[in-house]
């Protein structure tokens, strides 16, 4: 098969915000809609595709709803069960009916915890969400302070202790007890109403703290060996057992609802319940974030816990995840051209737990087509955040291979040579595993040139052709609150995708040229000469084109760096808006080049 080029776009545009994508969180995935324009391009009906970077499995769905075989595997045990609950195939009304019923006994089994009175008329009912805040204690004076109650309407810190009016630096106070600060409930109007904590949310929290079913919670250690620990804060703030992040009341309601779902006997609805129950953890935790407009959410990337959060309640999170996963059932079995439920085409996609590098249950030259998105270097640490969900699923990632590059604790030393090799081999085993002539796809982001130009000869070196034959902009859309300030911090907002063939029979592979420092600022220039904001839109898109540019010069990269373009951009007068993160244009361009 001929791959039909015209079909791939430069710049491959996919939201974060479809229903598959935002079904269960997952560090880094790719949109389907990204990836199968790829799979159709590369592939023909029925070949297989291979990621060995799995992650949640969204290659494998793409494969599916495109008519495709795919064959997963990662070292992640969460990544496994993810993508086991996309694939696990219910009846909406036999799923609804199970999510219902272990709800039901688990409300039983908690008695009143959740109970409340609503002010407005002292009628029973269940808090929708309790919110909590960190006490400081003043080291001036010892005063303790409830941070809550001294922030501004819209959400600003306090300048000084309310006691001894010394100044206020919240890395510098000690912390005291959490305490809750105020309780939301279903109004008498049904509109949301926010009420003062009362005696009996008080006695139903110390209830809880005290009961016997705390010691029987899921936990695991977050050790000082993690790159977490450091980068979180974990040691210091006290918090180096899962369990330790979720209230009292909500870890009781999790065990229950947990332990309900795992006597589930339908082995597909089970599974799918189990995936609804893990989508819900980070928000029934301490790291669902409060904000003085509306909830934040939970940051993925770390444990960061803000001074302000949500106690939310667990039923009303599992009760919308569940409908979640059936929106998103809809798109995978029933919106993938032609309807698969109870085709039994999930069968063709498998996830096995093997590192990239030793893909042994994978025969020589058996598969058409690689699309993977390895971890970006020293980014995130999949391993250390996937403890979180791991303690309740009982099987921990082993992350003696993980692709990550450490900076902190013991495995930093030797940690890029480790990462180089894993890559290394990685691609050395996809070489093995495709035909000849097939192709390889490669999602990466980083905005050291090293990095590039480490991946870049780790293809070559494992015997791929050194020059793609396409290099895409991937641009999800949304960007975190980092990626916000992409030009005052060095982020990179946007990836690229390479797509590399190895050579049929016939042909060899060539090498790549070297990329000296007067080649790196001639690109930027001509780039930022060439630039126009409508397209580039802001400094990751630019560092991006650059990137794509002399990949497709059959360059190296290593003296490129996202910062290198942002000072070009900032002597040639371009500013970034920090509301929005894009491009502002020099008034006067031509003059300020």
């Amino acid at each position: 098969m001929k791959p039909d080029f015209e079909r791939l776009s430069e710049t491959i545009t996919a939201p974060r915000t479809d229903a598959v994508y935002n079904c269960h969180a997952y560090l880094t995935k790719v949109p389907v809609a990204a990836i199968r324009p790829f799979i159709e391009t590369f592939t023909a009906p029925g070949d297989t595709v291979v990621d060995f970077f799995a992650g949640s499995g969204m290659t494998g769905l793409a494969a599916l709803m495109s008519g495709r075989r795919a064959a997963l595997s990662d070292i992640s045990a969460l990544g496994q069960h993810i993508s086991r609950g996309y694939l696990a195939e219910v009846s909406p009304s036999a799923f609804r009916a199970a999510a219902q019923s272990v709800a039901a006994a688990a409300r039983a089994a908690i008695g009143d915890l959740y109970t409340t009175k609503r002010e407005a008329d002292s009628a029973p009912t269940e808090m929708v969400r309790t919110v909590w805040s960190f006490t400081y204690i003043c080291p001036a004076c010892s005063a303790p302070m409830v941070y809550y109650d001294h922030i501004s309407p819209k959400g600003a810190p306090p300048d000084a202790c309310p006691s001894c009016h010394g100044p206020f630096a919240r890395r510098n106070w000690p912390r005291g007890e959490y305490v809750p600060v105020e309780v939301v409930v279903d109004g008498v109007d049904g509109k949301q109403a926010a009420q003062a904590v009362s005696e009996l949310d008080l006695r139903n929290i110390e209830t809880a703290k005290a009961d016997s079913r705390q010691k029987d919670v899921p936990s695991l250690v977050i050790d000082e060996q993690r790159e977490m620990y450091s980068r979180s804060g974990l040691g210091k703030a006290g918090m180096t057992d899962t369990v330790r992040f979720f209230s009292p009341r909500n870890a009781i309601v999790l065990l229950e609802l947990w332990q309900g779902i795992n006597a589930v006997e339908d082995r597909q609805i089970r599974q799918k319940l189990r995936f609804a129950f893990t989508a819900i953890l980070p928000r029934a935790s301490r790291r669902y974030q409060w904000s003085a407009k509306r909830p934040l959410n939970a940051q993925n990337q770390t444990y960061y816990i803000a001074p302000v959060y949500y106690e939310w309640n667990v039923f009303a999170l599992f009760g919308r995840k569940v409908e979640a996963a059936l929106r998103a059932d809809e798109l995978i079995f029933d919106g993938a051209g032609a309807p698969l439920f109870g085709t039994g085409h999930a069968g063709d996609v498998s996830y096995e737990l093997a590192s990239a590098d030793h893909l042994s249950h994978i025969a020589d030259a058996s598969v058409d087509y690689v699309f993977t998105d390895p971890p970006f270097g020293s980014n995130i640490f999949y391993s250390d955040m996937s403890l979180f969900h791991e303690a309740w699923l009982g099987t921990v990632t082993d992350n003696a291979s993980e692709a990550v590059v450490h900076t902190t604790g013991k495995r930093k030393n030797g940690s890029a040579e480790r990462y180089k090799a894993l890559l290394q081999g990685a691609f050395t085993e996809a070489y093995r595993i495709l035909k000849p002539g097939k192709y390889m796809s490669v999602v990466f982001g980083n905005s050291s040139g090293q990095i590039w130009g480490l991946v870049q000869r780790a293809m070559r070196d494992a015997g791929f052709k050194a020059a793609p034959v396409h290099v895409a902009i991937l641009d999800k859309g949304q960007r975190s609150v980092k990626g916000l300030n992409s030009g005052s911090e060095g982020v990179v907002t946007v990836d690229l995708i390479l797509t590399v063939k190895k050579p049929a029979k016939a042909e060899a592979a060539d090498d790549a040229r070297g990329l000296s420092n007067g080649d790196t600022a001639e690109l930027i220039a001509e780039a930022i000469d060439e630039l126009s904001v409508e397209e580039a839109r802001n400094p990751s898109h630019v560092y991006a084109r650059i990137l794509r540019k002399a990949i497709e010069h059959h360059f190296t990269l290593d003296d490129l760096h996202l910062g290198d373009v942002l000072i070009a951009l900032r002597n040639a007068g371009y500013a970034v808006d920090r509301k929005t993160g894009r491009l502002i244009e020099p008034e006067d361009k031509s003059a300020a080049a």
